[in-house]
């Protein structure tokens, strides 16, 4: 409100200010939906399975029918494709160098290629039933490991070109499959009996066994190791269960957030929002805060996120320290297959409508190294090769005259205790209803603030010229001239929620005033007009919603 300071200083009028309508967009919404270049391919069949390569360029492995295509993440052309199956293919992955790829089959083969000339390299046949989940080992280019809906789960040696170890165990359909990311001799697998079991080739003397069992509850599609190798993430049924393997295989959190079976889940590594160390937010008082060499840069902290796709067409975005969901996508299908680039530039989504979709970030994400040290080429020295065989800083700069901060320097320092602090005092420049509601010229501030067109600010001037007793002042004696603005302001804003209280109110001190000369104005008694049919089809749509509400509300009881 405005009103006198102690010293007689009149106070400017502050806008009215509303609660958001809708809830503001935050950081992570903004990172999200950067991924705005969006490329959709059709494939042959629906796509059971898109993964990326570990090394640059990141292609692409996409898995569709009896066919897996390797594409270019940048430009999404193929560069690859193999098909030399006889019948549908499954889970096409790129080894970690992207030199070989392995594919099972539904005929229960497994099988490895090279990618160069795409030639046979290794063909394993032991499986009876379809391969659904192949995986190379983290940990040795040699290794790889296939879950098959013969039950089994079996890890293979690419050099000897036999199985090594065979893990019986599961009761039904085993169809995921992931490798420790610190343990060799560690794998989890997930099955349609509701479990998810850890097998480890060290227990029962060196034969290996299963060393742990998971219950999910539903039939697991997808399972996958969170950063560090300390939980498991397992998907099935509308579930998604977070489990803390170091902790005997305590449920950390379960969570539903999706409306039909969760198909896939990935983890990214540092796939979020770059984060803000808590001492980049203090400091203010700290001059040189920006500009020193200091060890507490956001850089040296990944930010990783786990993703999920179900068949509702939704992919969600979860933060791994509370596990809540920071951002959903909708694809034009039941989502099968989610993969998200090692760069973090680049998310394919696969749908069981044979649509790839490739997102890319319309600005490129910066890479950061996972040593943890804060740089940028490993180097030690702040230093990352720019791709042209150069090096570029990317260390802070030195504050000198040459930068805009130098010169704004100590404006955000903070007073310490024994300071004494000076006030500067700045001159208010009123605007012209500001100025009208100083000489209590109260019409005078209404048609000012009328003719500025913002209606915070005129509903500001009614609420202050409200509280001063003065409406009714305000209001008498126009002509037909003056108080049409008014009528119009009201016609317009009236079923707005904001202000519908507001106007009510004036509306009906119009009527008191003017009401015995209703009918000498055409132009006053359309504006009058244009507010009844609008209130009138306000509340018709308050009463449609009224019985929609109560049709609605047995269904929703009904469905809980």
């Amino acid at each position: 409100m405005a009103h006198a300071d102690h010293d007689g200083t009149y106070l400017k009028l502050p806008v009215k200010r509303y609660a958001p309508r809708t809830i503001r967009e935050t950081a992570e919404g903004r990172y999200w939906r950067s991924y705005k270049s969006e490329g959709l391919l059709n494939q042959v069949s629906q796509v059971t399975h898109v993964a990326f390569g570990e090394t640059y360029p990141h292609h692409l492995a996409v898995t569709s029918s009896a066919r897996v295509t390797v594409y270019n993440s940048q430009s999404r052309r193929p560069v690859k494709t193999f098909q030399r199956f006889k019948d549908v293919a499954y889970s096409g992955v790129l080894r970690e160098d992207g030199k070989a790829l392995a594919v099972g089959g539904q005929q229960g083969w497994v099988q490895v290629f090279d990618t160069a000339s795409r030639a046979v390299l290794r063909k394993f046949t032991l499986h009876t039933r379809p391969a659904r989940a192949v995986r190379f080992s983290p940990h040795s280019h040699s290794i790889l490991c296939s879950a098959s809906d013969d039950t089994t789960v079996r890890i293979w040696d690419i050099a000897a070109g036999a199985c090594v170890t065979r893990h019986d165990g599961h009761t039904d359909y085993a169809r995921a499959i992931a490798g420790h990311p610190s343990s060799s001799t560690t794998w989890a697998s997930g099955s349609y009996d509701g479990t998810v079991k850890l097998w480890d080739s060290r227990v029962n003397g060196g034969k290996g066994g299963c060393g742990m069992t998971l219950k999910h509850g539903a039939p697991v599609e997808d399972v996958v190791w969170l950063p560090g190798g300390q939980m498991l993430v397992s998907v099935g049924g509308q579930d998604v269960c977070v489990w803390d393997a170091l902790s005997g295989g305590k449920l950390v959190s379960k969570i539903r957030c999706h409306q039909k079976t969760v198909m896939c889940c990935h983890v990214a590594p540092d796939g979020g929002p770059v984060p803000v160390a808590d001492d980049d937010r203090a400091g203010d008082g700290d001059l040189f805060s920006g500009f020193v060499g200091r060890n507490r840069s956001a850089m040296n902290r990944t930010s990783p996120r786990l993703l999920t796709g179900s068949l509702d067409g939704h992919v969600k975005v979860f933060e791994l320290d509370s596990f809540s969901v920071t951002h959903g996508a909708k694809y034009p299908g039941p989502v099968l297959s989610v993969a998200l680039s090692p760069c973090a530039n680049v998310i394919a989504v696969g749908t069981a409508n044979r649509l790839l979709s490739i997102r890319r970030r319309s600005k490129p994400r910066q890479e950061r190294d996972g040593d943890g040290d804060g740089t940028a080429g490993g180097d030690g020295r702040g230093l990352k090769n720019n791709g042209g065989g150069g090096q570029k800083k990317t260390g802070p700069r030195r504050l000198d005259a040459g930068s805009y901060q130098y010169f704004i320097r100590g404006q955000n320092a903070t007073a310490a205790a024994g300071d004494a602090k000076i006030e500067q005092r700045r001159r208010v420049r009123l605007a012209q209803h500001d100025h009208a509601l100083r000489r209590f010229r109260y019409a005078e501030a209404l048609d000012s603030a009328l003719r500025g067109g913002r209606a915070e600010v005129v509903a500001a001037v009614f609420e202050e010229i409200g509280r001063r007793g003065g409406l009714k002042t305000a209001l008498t004696g126009r002509d037909a001239n003056s108080l049409e603005p008014v009528l119009n302001f009201c016609a317009t804003h009236v079923i707005n929620p904001r202000h519908t209280q507001q106007l009510c109110g004036v509306i009906a001190r119009v009527l008191d005033i003017y009401g015995s000369e209703i009918g000498a104005s055409t132009k006053i008694d359309s504006a009058l007009r244009k507010i009844r049919r609008k209130v009138g089809n306000q509340l018709k749509t308050q009463q449609r919603l009224a019985r929609l509400e109560g049709i609605a509300a047995p269904i929703l009881a009904a469905g809980r």
